[in-house]
């Protein structure tokens, strides 16, 4: 099974959406509820990819 590549902007639009979605006051609880969730899973998934950026960014440094 192919993995797919995390797109890093991509999923912060996901999330400026979510933000969007939820603030509009135009939802029901349920669906806002929904989107929370989401959103709280893209925001691990981005400080994920956050942290082993600087990560390798600090192995650089490192061997520099």
């Amino acid at each position: 099974m192919e993995e797919k590549q995390f797109d890093f902007e991509k999923e912060m639009k996901r999330l400026d959406e979510i933000v969007a979605n939820i603030s509009s006051e135009k939802l029901p609880l349920d669906e806002c509820l929904d989107l929370y969730k989401e959103g709280q899973e893209i925001i691990k998934k981005l400080e994920k990819a956050l942290k082993d950026a600087e990560e390798k960014v600090e192995k650089v440094i490192e061997n520099k």
